[in-house]
């Protein structure tokens, strides 16, 4: 039996999950090259933050300030944030600033918010003990902003605005809409208002050329992002690339511009994985983003055989399964968030997939309302379950690709569509 191994967990055991297949199979493993870098010390985490890579440095920004806002990534994202703050924490400090004057806010956007539990996992012990951490409400205590160049209307959250100091905490990875997450997506859709947060998912509808998975240059969503951070005064980001373990590998500190462009320019090659197609099996594991691991289903088409498809296999381990999203996900029996569509039953053909696996240890079956119709997919608790499946299915030859993260990272394009 061959065997590869994908991570499982980030926030809860962090482990490894063990793939076997069998000798007759010819099976890729999809990874990037960033996975396997190794992780930053906290003495060159701490270096890259008060040394920023353009601009005055945060304790030079702190100085005089009256109340900082400290954002930062909510769970659907890898980032250890407790290895940053408490670097944060005390540029402001010696910068003159109290505990009293700072303030931690979930950048939730439109998904569920948290308890302490999570707080912790995120932020560590001594940051929810002695610090306000607050989540983002979408629905209420927003103030209007402005607009962006293209008319979305900007409802922020009313304590980010009435600080006089942001910051931002968060990573940069492969995104289904902005090309690269990170930058002031942290602002929008981070801490805005719901209809914001609808219209700025309407710019997906405006060009879906300039939009997707690692499509970081002249991306109209980006752009959106960009024009909240300006509005909103933004001062100061920090953005990090994660290996497949969810530690840092480089962090990028100052301007949001500036470090989520140096941070998407690395991202490209950390990130991605060369064009590959014409399998017949398709096991995509979930691990950044693995309450979102509807992403991963995005590389059914790409991989399975043009024209005659394939099976997919999807795993998750999230056990507080998948992130409610007040926009994308269904709220009723045949309704939800504004960009909500029903799955219509039998359409996963349309995706390049014959057969779908859903591998997950905690399923539910209202989590597939973003996979595809709750009938059209098998749901396996254990890889033994899947790949007696598969055997059954493939008795003789089949090539097989294994992606470690189908959450985090993109596929590169052919070579000639590249030039």
């Amino acid at each position: 039996m061959k065997t590869i191994s994908v991570p499982s967990q980030r926030w809860y055991e962090n482990s490894e999950r063990e793939l076997t297949f069998p000798d007759r199979w010819e099976v890729d493993n999809l990874t990037s090259p960033g996975f396997d870098k190794p992780g930053l010390s906290p003495a060159e985490i701490r270096g890259k933050i008060e040394h920023p890579i353009e601009g005055p440095t945060l304790e030079e920004i702190a100085h005089g300030k009256r109340q900082a806002v400290i954002l930062f990534d909510d769970m659907t994202r890898p980032t250890p944030v407790k290895a940053i703050v408490p670097f944060v924490v005390d540029s402001l400090h010696r910068a003159g600033m109290t505990k009293e004057q700072i303030r931690f806010i979930w950048a939730l956007g439109a998904h569920g918010a948290y308890n302490m539990i999570s707080a912790r996992k995120k932020l560590g012990n001594k940051i929810v003990e002695q610090y306000a951490v607050y989540n983002h409400d979408p629905f209420q205590n927003t103030v209007r902003v402005g607009r962006t160049p293209t008319g979305v209307e900007l409802w922020l959250n009313r304590e980010v605005m009435a600080c006089d100091l942001k910051i931002g905490i968060g990573s940069i990875s492969a995104h289904i809409h902005v090309g690269f997450g990170g930058g002031a997506k942290i602002i929008l859709p981070g801490v805005a208002g719901i209809e914001s947060i609808n219209q700025f998912h309407n710019q997906l509808y405006r060009d879906s050329r300039r939009t997707g998975l690692g499509n970081f240059d002249n991306n109209i969503m980006r752009a959106e992002c960009d024009a909240a951070g300006d509005i909103s005064g933004l001062d100061f980001k920090i953005d990090c690339l994660i290996n497949r373990r969810g530690e840092i590998t480089n962090l990028y500190a100052g301007p949001f511009k500036a470090t989520h462009v140096a941070g998407g320019e690395e991202g490209k090659e950390h990130y991605g994985i060369p064009h590959a197609t014409g399998y017949d099996i398709l096991v995509c594991n979930a691990y950044g983003k693995a309450n979102e691991a509807a992403i991963s289903r995005s590389f059914a088409p790409m991989t399975l055989k043009p024209g005659a498809g394939g099976t997919a296999v999807l795993i998750f381990d999230a056990p507080e399964g998948q992130v409610p999203h007040y926009v994308f996900r269904s709220w009723g029996s045949d309704y939800g968030g504004r960009h909500y569509s029903p799955k219509v039953k039998g359409t996963l053909n349309q995706c390049n997939i014959k057969k779908l696996l859903i591998l997950s240890p905690y399923p539910d079956r209202t989590s597939l309302d973003w996979f595809c119709h709750a009938d059209d997919a098998l749901i396996v608790k254990t890889w033994s379950e899947a790949l007696a499946i598969l055997e059954h299915d493939y008795p003789e030859e089949a090539k097989v690709a294994v992606i470690q993260d189908g959450t985090m990272q993109y596929m590169r394009l052919r070579q000639k569509e590249e030039s």
